[in-house]
């Protein structure tokens, strides 16, 4: 059973990666982006991996991106630009 949850969460994963550099879905993707960091970061205190700093790294700018949204160079921003000037 565990093995095609790890094809599902490995491409969910790597989906949210090409997302983010795109910079479509920015708050959706930091959304999993949190909720992955959460957990491994709970998992790393627990095992006491030298990787949690990484986690931690990760769910901080994880979180700053689910705040503050999308920016000028995000294709969400371009989208959202246009459809409000169209509304107008």
């Amino acid at each position: 059973m565990s093995v095609p949850l790890t094809y599902f969460f490995t491409t969910l994963e790597t989906l949210g990666a090409v997302s983010l550099a795109l910079g479509l879905g920015i708050r959706l993707t930091c959304v999993w982006g949190v909720a992955e960091f959460i957990i491994t970061g709970i998992y790393g205190v627990a095992v006491g991996s030298l990787a949690l700093s990484k986690d931690l790294g990760l769910l901080a700018g994880s979180f700053r991106l689910l705040l503050s949204g999308s920016h000028t160079l995000c294709l969400d921003k371009r989208f959202t630009d246009r459809r409000a000037a169209s509304r107008q």
